[in-house]
Formats: structure tokens, sequence, C-alpha cells
């Protein structure tokens, strides 16, 4: 696939797969629009890579609706949107697969799913008008054999999985071309202990 001068948004940019993610992107030839929560490390990485940086909680529908607007204004249509960004919890102290704290049962289900229908409901639209576009969701391991541990985590990285494959093939024939990466152990601030990617 040729992306030399495509326009390409990746949540979660700042750190970890995301940022390798703007990086690659970048040396292919894109403009990359590196979003995160953490906005200092974004704009160190849109300044590497000649990108442009925008802070978004991908959780909030009017922060996607937000970043996508801003991509547009000041790159152009994006061709190429990939939902990277990702939180994770544990259900510790008790170890039982249901006592993570219900605030963090709802921001797993809204970063970790909801982001990537937001993503969706901003971009599909305008994509298909224009004849296509991508979307690549990044999904885990987590959700083709769970993970122990932080039942939050499986259950909605599993669930991520679901929407992109309904997204695939609702609009494979406006030619929305849609994949999911579901990444094994990755050193990342996630799981050095930290709660987002």
């Amino acid at each position: 696939m040729d992306i030399n001068n495509q326009i390409v948004v990746v949540t979660g940019g700042a750190n970890g797969i995301g940022r390798a993610l703007c990086e690659k992107f970048a040396a292919a030839g894109a403009r990359v629009a590196v979003v995160d929560l953490d906005m200092d490390s974004a704009t160190r990485v849109a300044a590497e890579i000649d990108g442009i940086a925008l802070a978004a909680d991908v959780g909030v529908e009017a922060d996607i609706q937000s970043l996508v607007k801003a991509t547009e204004e000041q790159l152009g249509p994006i061709d190429i949107f990939v939902s990277n960004a990702g939180v994770s919890y544990s259900d510790a102290p008790g170890w039982m697969a249901a006592s993570a704290a219900n605030e963090h049962w709802m921001s797993s289900w809204n970063i970790n799913v909801m982001a990537h229908v937001f993503a969706a409901r901003a971009v599909v639209p305008s994509m298909i008008k224009r004849g296509g576009g991508y979307l690549v969701n990044v999904a885990s391991g987590a959700s083709l054999l769970c993970q122990i541990g932080d039942a939050a985590y499986s259950t909605t990285k599993t669930a991520a999985v679901g929407f992109a494959e309904s997204l695939a093939i609702t609009h494979g024939d406006h030619n929305i071309k849609v994949s999911v990466v579901c990444p094994l152990y990755v050193a990342t601030a996630m799981t050095e202990g930290g709660r987002g990617v």
C-alpha cells in the first residue's frame, strides 16, 4: 500500500505502539496527526516527524469530532484513522474477574471500544463520499485469548474486534478497508504499570 502523502491520524500516538506507528507512517511519506492526552509528548513526536499534535480523550465523542475537524483543517481529508489508544487496569486486589471498580470498567469500555465507534462515526461518511478509506483498530492478543488478571481489558478488546468485523462487513462495498491489530505483550507504559498506551 502506498501511503505517500496520505493523511493519517494515530490516537495514543505519543508513546509505545502509537509512537512507533507515527514514526513508520511518516517515514513512508504520510502526513501524520499525533493524538494523545499527553500533549507535551505528542508535540515532541509531531516535531520529530513533521506532523501535527492534537490533544484528545478518545473516550469522549466530542473530542474525536474535534480532532477530526482539526486534522482536516490543518492537513486535509483523513485517509487512514488508527484507533490505537487504550487502557488497562487490573482485577486486583481481590483477583476476581468482576472485582475491578465500575469506573475502570466504564473507562475500559469508552476507550477500548467506544473510541472505535466514535472514530467510525466521524470519518466513515466522508470516506465513503471520497471513494474509500482505511480504519486500523488496535485491539490486543487478549482479545483472542483472554488475559488473566484484567477481565475488563480482555472483554473490551474482544468487543473491539467484533466491532471492526462489523465495520468491514458493512462497508466493504464502500471501499472502506478495516484492519485489526492484536499485539501480544509489548513493552509500553501500559505493561510497565501505567494505564494507557
